[in-house]
């Protein structure tokens, strides 16, 4: 569990394979402090700086600490601050960075919760949660109210704070529909506050002292192996993992981020929200991910920096307009892109292809979890497109390969569960003692659950999660590394491997693919059946191929197994 180091604590890495352009020493170019009070920094040193820009209309870093500052007095005033907790239920927009910045401010823990969620999964988070203010949108309101109705759920209407998309908007679409249907705040106000009430608040407010030990954030995981949890983060995490992007991101002032991954995901409120707070940069947001409105905005702002999943690097390459957009400032600052390639494995095809189009080419972002705030490893100035790859630890993060079983030490080549301490591991899972304990070991290493390996220089690779792994015939067997290596097959465009009921085996492997465009389906089940042979072990290889049209994904882009698995018939892993 991370406590917070006094202030003459470093962290260095001597590593043969770190880099030699990236510090070896994290630097805190903000200083050490919570990250609302940088951004008090930036209003004040560089006022009129763009801060961010949301389809065409852009606040500079003085009116977004000023938005911040009256959002957070508002919130003083009604009571509300330290131990309190503050939901956030939006989209990505400005409107977020404010309810982040302010509520923060005011001493409460903010909890994002997934714009995509109906009322009982709201109702649960800001149950557990304890949440006492909820920022929505218009067309989530009537969620929220709902939500509200829920014996549990301890929420006034007035600490409903509402606000349209359009309210902070500029000029510049195509937009989403969010912000073109929906309706005005005038317009379903009923006993709720408007945020533009909430920000334009003057009072000369004292507001409590918040240190990095105070709770800053409660980011629940994704429930993939069970009900979300709650982990419980200090203003100390929060601020050392946005360092910790802005520097193996090798991110500065004068970058211009480009922001669609979904800010109430932990990696990309780190990416900004906090590493933009740390380093003052200017974000382009948008609401939602369009393939042309990327491209627009990336010629339109002379985009440095994005974060993109493997299968929209793909729609934007392959896109019929991709030559009528200057792309190139994506290489002006650094060589590759990062990417998610969790649900579509990258290539090296894919790479060469986004670099003839911007300069860059593309590389995994790395490896993190809700608990330890993401960005455990990184992967810069790493040309290796491997499948697994995850690159090598980020400052002050160990990482050991353990047995499942007796918990020891594996050697390097050996694959086991990814067992990790970090400076910025949660506290704790909010209102889940004992399942803390069966996570968190009393010297602060963190069991994963995830399936990894090591190499002697010290990079890592991720095989999948334990408990996806398959009895056959009395081998334990990942269907993560069979389907990272079936994926390299060129005929393939995604793969998930299951494990389908056998009457003497007890499971077999089965392989249900998406073939590749142009692919001939006649021949697949036998070239991807020789591939597999002549790359795993006999019992990895599957014993079936089943084509399918299309998988399900996350609101990440990644492809969505447990969503997928519950549409096979029984008997099936």
């Amino acid at each position: 569990m991370s406590e917070v180091p006094p202030e003459s604590a470093e962290f260095s890495v001597d590593r043969e394979i770190w880099p030699d352009d990236l510090p070896r020493t994290l630097p805190f170019p903000g200083g050490r402090k919570p990250i609302h009070e940088i951004v008090a920094d930036h209003g004040r040193d560089r006022p009129d700086a763009p801060a961010v820009t949301y389809y065409g209309n852009t606040l500079t870093w003085a009116e977004l600490d000023a938005r911040a500052d009256a959002f957070a007095a508002t919130l003083s005033e009604r009571g509300h601050g330290l131990g309190d907790v503050c939901g956030i239920y939006l989209q990505n927009a400005p409107q977020f960075l404010v309810a982040y910045y302010g509520a923060q401010r005011a001493g409460l823990a903010v909890t994002p919760l997934n714009p995509q969620f109906k009322a009982p999964a709201v109702a649960r988070q800001c149950r557990d949660s304890g949440a006492s203010v909820v920022v929505t949108a218009t067309d989530t309101i009537d969620v929220v109210r709902e939500a509200r109705e829920d014996d549990g759920v301890d929420l006034a209407a007035e600490d409903v704070i509402v606000t349209a998309y359009s309210d902070y908007a500029g000029d510049d679409g195509p937009y989403p529909d969010e912000l073109t249907a929906e309706p005005a705040v005038a317009d379903v106000l009923e006993d709720e506050t408007a945020l533009s009430t909430a920000v334009s608040n003057d009072a000369d407010v004292d507001l409590p002292s918040v240190g990095l030990a105070d709770p800053a954030l409660l980011q629940y995981t994704g429930g993939t192996t069970g009900l979300p949890k709650g982990c419980v983060h200090t203003h100390w995490n929060v601020l050392f993992k946005g360092t910790t992007t802005a520097a193996v991101r090798a991110m500065g002032p004068e970058d211009v981020s480009l922001g669609t991954m979904p800010m109430f995901h932990v990696a990309g409120k780190q990416r900004y929200c906090d590493a933009l707070g740390i380093v003052g940069n200017h974000a382009v947001l948008l609401t939602r991910y369009d393939p042309e409105t990327v491209m627009d905005a990336i010629d339109s702002y002379g985009v440095t920096s994005t974060w993109l999943a493997v299968p929209s690097i793909e729609e934007i390459v392959d896109h019929p307009a991709v030559d009528d957009y200057d792309l190139t400032s994506l290489s002006a600052r650094r060589e590759f892109t990062n990417c998610s390639s969790f649900g579509t494995t990258l290539t090296r095809e894919i790479s060469e292809a986004w670099r003839e189009h911007t300069g860059a080419g593309v590389q995994e972002s790395g490896y993190g979890l809700t608990e330890t705030h993401t960005t455990d490893t990184h992967t810069y100035g790493e040309e290796r497109i491997e499948p697994g790859f995850v690159g090598q630890a980020c400052y002050g993060v160990e990482i050991e390969i353990r047995d499942f079983e007796t918990n020891e030490t594996l050697p390097p080549g050996e694959p086991g569960e990814i067992v990790l301490r970090s400076p910025a591991t949660m506290s704790a899972y909010l209102n889940r003692p004992d399942a803390t304990d069966e996570v968190l070991e009393d010297d602060g290493f963190l069991h994963t659950g995830d399936v990894g390996r090591k190499t002697d220089e010290g990079y890592l690779y991720f095989l999948g999660r334990r408990k996806d792994t398959l009895k056959v015939s009395g081998h334990t067997v990942s269907p993560r590394e069979v389907e990272l290596v079936l994926a390299e097959h060129e005929s393939l465009e995604d793969v998930i491997v299951v494990g389908a009921p056998h009457e003497r085996r007890g499971s077999v492997l089965e392989a249900h693919v998406i073939p590749a465009a142009g692919t001939d389906g006649d021949d697949l089940e036998e070239a991807l059946l020789s591939f597999a042979e002549g790359n795993l072990a006999e019992y990895k290889v599957p014993k079936d191929i089943v084509v399918r049209e299309s998988f399900p994904r996350t609101d990440v882009g990644k492809v969505d197994r447990v969503a997928y698995r519950e549409t096979l018939p029984d008997g099936y892993e």
